[in-house]
């Protein structure tokens, strides 16, 4: 046979063999456009973007609807969703690399590389492991409200861990728990010197072309989905959740593209074009079982095709069929995702959607992985679905039997005034209590705002105003001088009233006052420091007023007081100069709320008054 007989027989050969890869992956996936779009009707997911991945190849990566409900712009492969906690894996694979750079070892003490670290329980701060760190085994509460709605950094975030009391002994209990990973992060910035950000840019994003990738929806595309949540009965489109400060826990934002290079990554054993990214060995030490999670009957009646259920590092595993299942699921505000890997069949896929609390991501990898395992064909997306309505109709019933308890009839021990001011928890930080209209509101910052409604006795529920933030009973404490101590939270504890920095008898505004300044204002700089505002009188553009602010360690302000001061009004806003450099101006929102500047020099603090009196 000449050279180019045998040249055309291995090309023949070669190209028989491609056909038959891309006919059987055809022929299993054959019916899963239809099946996705179907199922997206029946989860009520306006759009969601899917990848596989087989035998080192991508058999399948494209969008299904649309990135916004009511919109034109349909999803494709490059869209952009939360990966949310997907990014667990990044975070034990970020570990990994440094492993094999000598900086770290899987079995690190925490503090040796994080000396800041604290924990409630003080063996387990001493004895934590970046292993424990990374498989949900701390024993601390979780904590999320530290977190979630709040405006602590990564650093406070961590800070205010250390008042988490341990609910479990350190290895003993599966725990989920995102400030561990957090934690990791951090430790994974402090040994590398740089920063989480930068260390998963560097070593993953770029090498492996994942363009669209990013850890800060500061850094979104225009190609990027808008996440949905149920408002009022109905899906809607909500603002991007900004978790920034939970960094490796859940803050990357990808593709399902830019995943699918992720999978192929760990399907060929951390090797890229050459390169090695991430070790073998350091792969296999992520996918080993590190925390055995219990398997309740209610996921043995779903899948009973599985037993055992175990986390790695930054990984879940369960058998499935007989075969070795790795993923990681994420939810955030609007978004819900899954990615998945069957190592023995070199087998991956990722799913990511724009409906917020919706298995439908994950209800499609058994369909998936069961196209490849020759399975009889089970309609997973009807089974979650049909326990996802259980879960809910149960939630509601538990929820129900709570309120159940409610007494009617009864009145609050004091006036509302009463219940006005300043409260704050040394895990979760402040919640204020201000005066609205006729009624009450608790504040967190401007995106969490509860309208208090009167239950029974000095308990209040909490009707949030954003969509994704559940209803809490709040009941305030009266102690022996009869005004409120404490208000105790529902599922976030006690929460100590702490004294204005300056209080004042004014009535409402005076009738002379054109302006609607006259009165006692309260609010907080930056959401932290207690800031109180009371304007005696406004005379032509001259206002008397006085200032006050209370000591703030988180703003460096270690002492409090009060200034008396004149100012001036002029179009709507009232500026004053209560420091040498420092000038601080108020515009009226509205007649009970007053937008504040603080500018000196670089420094640009911000609050949100509401009127007092």
């Amino acid at each position: 046979m000449t050279a180019s007989r045998l040249f055309r027989a291995l090309l023949a050969g070669v190209l028989i063999q491609l056909s038959g890869a891309a006919w059987a992956a055809e022929t299993r996936l054959s019916g899963l456009d239809a099946y996705v779009e179907a199922a997206m009707r029946d989860w009520k997911t306006p759009g969601l973007a899917l990848a596989i991945i087989k035998d080192g190849k991508v058999v399948l990566a494209k969008g299904y609807g649309l990135r916004r409900l009511g919109g034109t712009e349909a999803v494709d492969a490059n869209t952009v969703f939360a990966a949310a906690s997907i990014t667990k894996t990044f975070a034990s694979a970020a570990v990994a690399t440094l492993v094999a750079d000598g900086k770290m070892r899987w079995d690190d003490r925490v503090i040796d590389h994080l000396p800041d670290f604290r924990l409630h329980d003080s063996y387990a701060t001493r004895d934590m492991r970046l292993r424990d760190l990374l498989s949900h085994r701390s024993g601390a509460h979780r904590g999320d409200m530290i977190w979630y709605y709040s405006d602590f950094d990564r650093a406070e975030v961590l800070r205010r861990a250390r008042h988490l009391e341990q609910k479990s002994p350190l290895r003993s209990h599966f725990g989920y728990q995102n400030l561990m990973f957090t934690a990791a992060g951090e430790a994974v910035g402090a040994a590398a010197d740089t920063t989480w950000d930068k260390f998963v840019m560097d070593r993953f994003f770029k090498p492996l072309g994942m363009t669209n990738s990013s850890t800060s929806i500061r850094d979104l595309p225009p190609n990027a989905a808008t996440p949905h949540a149920l408002v009022d009965g109905e899906y809607r489109p909500i603002d991007w959740l900004n978790v920034d400060n939970i960094g490796a826990a859940g803050s990357i934002n990808s593709s399902a593209a830019d995943l699918a290079k992720w999978i192929q990554l760990l399907l060929a054993d951390g090797k890229h074009e050459g390169q090695s990214i991430l070790r073998t060995e350091d792969i296999a030490e992520m996918h080993r079982a590190q925390t055995v999670i219990g398997v309740s009957e209610t996921r043995r009646e779903y899948i009973p095709q599985s037993n055992l259920r175990a986390y790695g590092l930054g990984w879940y595993m369960q058998d499935y069929r007989g075969r070795k299942m790795l993923y990681h699921g994420g939810r955030l505000d609007g978004m819900s995702a899954h990615l998945a890997l069957m190592p023995d069949l070199d087998l991956g896929m990722v799913a990511l959607s724009n409906r917020g609390r919706s298995s439908l991501p994950s209800a499609l990898m058994y369909r998936i992985f069961d196209a490849y395992l020759d399975a009889p064909a089970t309609d997973w997306s009807g089974k979650f679905l049909e326990w996802s309505e259980t879960h809910r109709a149960s939630r509601k019933e538990r929820r129900a039997e709570a309120l159940a308890e409610q007494k009617s009839g009864t009145r609050p021990s004091m006036p509302l005034s009463g219940y006005v001011g300043f409260y704050d928890s040394p895990i979760y930080g402040p919640l204020d209590v201000w005066p609205d209209g006729d009624g009450l509101v608790v504040t967190r910052n401007d995106r969490v705002i509860g309208d208090l409604g009167h239950w029974h006795y000095d308990t209040f529920n909490a009707d949030f105003r954003t969509p994704a933030l559940r209803d809490r009973l709040i009941t305030f404490r009266i102690g022996k001088r009869g005004k409120v101590d404490a208000m105790e939270v529902e599922f976030s504890g006690k929460f100590t009233r702490t004294d204005p920095p300056l209080e004042s008898n004014l009535e409402k505004p005076v009738p002379g006052d054109k302006n609607g300044f006259v009165g006692t204002w309260m609010g907080r700089w930056d959401n932290k420091q207690p800031h109180t505002l009371v304007v005696d009188s406004v005379v032509g553009d001259t206002a008397q007023s006085i200032y006050a602010w209370a000591p703030s360690d988180a703003l460096d302000a270690h002492k409090g007081g009060s200034k008396t001061l004149s100012g001036t009004v002029t179009d709507g806003t009232l500026t004053i100069t209560p420091f040498d450099n420092v000038t601080v101006t108020y515009t009226r929102r509205d007649d009970q709320t007053l937008d504040a500047t603080y500018r000196n020099g670089d420094i640009d603090r911000h609050a949100t008054l509401r009127r007092i009196r």
